[in-house]
């Protein structure tokens, strides 16, 4: 996370949380507990959200590590809507958070965002650019079946730049123009771009439509170079792998050297997007 000048850590996310209306993701989450009838009532659904907020923006890495910040931190207590001398929220706690609201909810809560800041830039046409990263996962491989992950049973060995580790890959779509992720998508890491791509440009469409806003193309590197992926959009600016389209002139490539090849207009949209 970037802090301005004389800015501390907690004035971040201090001025963040003071600039974010949260009402959206506040009615959510609080539909994922009961507040009425026999048992114990919730812990303040809103400020354990907030808690996973500050465990990204501040790379806590585990559960138990925010617990304990919670328990001895007073700012960050304050931030996450703890009262002077309310314990804070144990791991158990905020352990049953992520399973009662789960990847859906945050989901929705993450498009409506994303749908509000499209209509407020009054967005019509939108340059999506597809991508995918490697998230290393916390678990050592299996000894039966090294390919997987032994207490993370889900994760798989996939490629992470030259070599190979164990995790999973956040497929992204972004508004190239705005630079604002669209949607995502979380899988295995040995599941190829592809396998993705139509389930990515689905969500997109779904949420440019919402926001009143049609995608006009789609700029993406060689492993996604599909020809269903080419036919749901008039514009792809994706390089053929050397092993498509041999002998056709003009379409764009890039080479072991990463230069592009083929058509001028293709060749400084791929450039420009080579980040």
């Amino acid at each position: 996370m970037n802090y301005l000048p004389g800015q501390d850590e907690y004035e971040s996310l201090e001025t963040f949380f003071a600039n974010v209306d949260l009402g959206f993701a506040e009615n959510a989450v609080h539909r994922c507990f009961h507040t009425i009838g026999p048992g114990r009532p919730p812990r303040k659904p809103l400020g354990l959200f907030r808690a996973f907020i500050v465990m990204r923006m501040k790379g806590v890495r585990s559960l138990r590590e925010m617990s304990r910040l919670l328990n001895v931190d007073s700012r960050l207590r304050r931030i996450c809507l703890l009262d002077e001398g309310e314990k804070g929220y144990p791991r158990s706690v905020l352990s049953r958070f992520t399973r009662r609201v789960g990847a859906e909810k945050l989901n929705e809560i993450i498009a409506d965002k994303v749908v509000n800041l499209l209509k407020r830039s009054k967005t019509e046409e939108v340059d999506v650019v597809l991508d995918a990263s490697f998230i290393k996962a916390w678990s050592i491989r299996n000894p039966v079946d090294n390919r997987k992950g032994l207490s993370d049973m889900e994760a798989r060995v996939g490629r992470t730049g030259r070599t190979y580790d164990l995790g999973y890959k956040l497929h992204l779509s972004i508004d190239f123009e705005r630079m604002l992720p669209l949607t995502s998508l979380f899988a295995p890491a040995n599941q190829n771009e592809k396998k993705h791509t139509l389930t990515i440009l689905e969500k997109t469409g779904q949420i440019l439509r919402k926001a009143g806003a049609r995608l006009r193309s789609i700029i993406a590197d060689s492993q996604y170079s599909d020809e269903k992926v080419r036919k749901t959009v008039a514009e792809a600016v994706i390089p053929y792998p050397s092993n498509q389209k041999r002998g056709v002139e003009g379409i764009l490539r890039v080479d072991k050297k990463f230069r592009t090849h083929g058509r001028e207009d293709l060749k400084k949209v791929s450039q420009a997007t080579s980040y």
